[in-house]
Formats: structure tokens, sequence, C-alpha cells
């Protein structure tokens, strides 16, 4: 497998998987959920987040839930889709290779790895511990979520 590259990522992707309520492999309820369970747990363990990195932020969807929670940190969002970035105001960066001048108190990164080969993998996780300073959620597909059939290769 090779990591996808940007030009998959265009406003007709977007359209199909993301806005189009019939082939979307998005429910913003459950990504509502999981950020409140995140932003929660991270206040009930008392970590201090001023910052928020969302490394391939899509749509946004965790920033209005991580606004609600931490109303004074400030969310920045980096997009691998040229299109996104356009669209939304997104950074354009990779999760691959992304830098930043300061590490983030809460980085997110949801729906990113199963896009990049070995050894981009291996690349991105190094990056997500560099931008990291108090807390990661990181979202991984296992071989048990393939086997199980948990995933719909079709949409996805």
């Amino acid at each position: 497998m090779k990591s996808a590259q940007a030009e998959v990522f265009d406003e007709a992707y977007y359209q199909r998987f993301y806005f189009d309520k019939k082939t979307s492999v998005v429910d913003p309820g459950h990504v509502e959920r999981l950020g409140a369970f995140v932003c929660s747990y991270l206040q009930y363990l008392r970590v201090p987040v001023h910052r928020v990195l969302d490394m391939g932020c899509g749509i946004g969807l965790w920033r209005d839930v991580v606004a609600r929670h931490f109303p004074h940190a400030s969310y920045h969002g980096v997009e691998f889709s040229p299109y996104l970035c356009e669209r939304f105001g997104w950074e354009r960066g990779s999760v691959v290779d992304y830098r930043a001048s300061a590490p983030y108190d809460l980085v997110v990164c949801q729906g990113v790895l199963p896009y990049l080969d070995a050894p981009d993998l291996k690349r991105a996780m190094h990056t997500l511990g560099q931008l990291s300073h108090g807390a990661l959620y990181l979202e991984a597909v296992s071989r048990e979520d393939w086997e199980q059939d948990i995933l719909d290769e079709d949409l996805t």
C-alpha cells in the first residue's frame, strides 16, 4: 500500500463521504459524544488544555466540542486536503512531517492513519509524539475491526 495523495481528497471526495447524507461515512453525533468524553476525561484528570491541534481535521468536527469544554483554548486545524484548507481556512500539512513552534496540550488525530503506508505511519507516530505535550487522542483501526467487518470498505 502507498500513502494516499492529496489529489484524492478533492471536492468530490468530501461531497460523497461527508456532505451527501446517502453516502456519508461521518456521524457528527458520534464525534460530539467522543469529543465530550475525551474533553471531560482530561478535565477529570486536571490536564490543563490551552492549545489544541487537530491533525487531519477534515471538516472540523472537533472544533466546536473542544470550544465548549475548553472555551479559552486555541484550536488549530491542520489538513492534508488543499480543498478543505481553502474552504475552511485550515493550515495545509501532513501528520507525516508536520512541525510546530511548540507542542500542544491536546492533539487529536482521528481517521488519518488508515491512509498511510508503513514508512509514513512510522514517521506519523514520531510526529504525533513530538507535537503532544499533554494528551493525544489517536484513533487506530485494529485487525479485529477488519476481521469483524466493523468497517465498511465500500464506503471508506
